[in-house]
């Protein structure tokens, strides 16, 4: 028996020839034949295998669907309850404001309808983070973190306590830093207005002390404040949708759902350290994309 010949065919052989071996003018045949079954098995392993990817790929995808739909079904929910109560609020306001027939408490009526258009504002502006991070693709640009961070205090200055909070700033540059500029600004404007709106009442020395340094390979970012703090038993959970801590928990409870989720488009990472009563730090790590990366 000539060697080369495919196991099956060899096998098959050997059954049917009687150990005769094979006529010399049938040689071209058998090794026709042999080659189909050395193709055949090669084709039929690459087909196992790429099935085998594909249905891994498709349960990556059947879970990823099933993320975004039960997240799909608590936003819609949440944003038509959180949209209207600060609407319904207005409403209500002006309502007794029209119908009030002295002027004593004027000013106490217009600081609530200023409170809840401040709050409508800030989650109609979570929405929209929401929806940007999700659909755009990043986009690399050479980034001057100081004036996005000076641009965060500004854009935040409307916010009560931004004008009074003492701003500690140190950012030490060895590297230029290129990242997404736009998902940067959503991921600070997000945690600097947790330092401002989680100013302790009783103290006057609050403070927020942002630590940046740039690398070659990342921007590294502490932020931290001596605000109110979390309990360590929600501090698992601060990152979900819509999570508050409690019912007198501040905003929309989607601002560090957002944070994370912008992190993870830029391949970044947040960890948190708070006590109750005494202030938050949270620690950002982002790639430099100068690198590639």
């Amino acid at each position: 028996m000539k060697s080369g010949y495919n196991k099956i065919l060899t096998r098959q052989i050997r059954k049917y020839s009687n150990g005769d071996g094979i006529p010399e003018n049938l040689e071209p045949l058998f090794k026709s034949i042999s080659l189909f079954y050395d193709n055949f098995e090669r084709d039929q392993k690459l087909v196992e295998r790429v099935m085998d990817l594909s249905s891994d790929e498709l349960m990556d995808s059947n879970l990823e669907l099933k993320k975004l739909n039960e997240e799909m079904d608590r936003f819609v929910y949440s944003t038509s309850h959180d949209l209207r109560a600060p609407l319904l609020s207005i409403l209500g306001l002006l309502n007794i404001i029209e119908n009030e027939n002295t002027q004593y408490d004027i000013k106490g009526y217009l600081k609530l309808l200023r409170d809840s258009t401040v709050k409508l504002d800030r989650f109609i502006s979570d929405i929209i983070d929401y929806s940007r991070n999700t659909r755009l693709e990043i986009n690399c640009v050479e980034v001057d973190f100081s004036s996005l961070i000076d641009d965060s205090f500004k854009h935040l200055n409307y916010m009560p306590g931004c004008s009074t909070l003492l701003k500690l700033i140190n950012i030490d540059n060895h590297a230029t830093l290129y990242s997404d500029d736009r998902r940067l600004s959503i991921i600070f404007n997000n945690l600097i207005s947790n330092a401002i709106k989680y100013q302790k009442s009783d103290i006057e020395d609050s403070f927020v002390n942002i630590e940046a340094e740039i690398s070659h390979t990342e921007l590294r970012v502490e932020i931290e404040d001596n605000g109110v703090g979390i309990a360590e038993q929600y501090l698992k959970n601060i990152f979900d949708m819509f999570y508050r801590a409690s019912p007198e928990a501040k905003g929309s409870g989607l601002g560090l759902y957002i944070v994370q989720e912008t992190l993870e488009k830029l391949n970044g990472s947040i960890e948190v350290e708070s006590t109750l009563g005494k202030g938050t730090k949270f620690t950002v790590i982002i790639p430099n994309m100068t690198l590639g990366s």
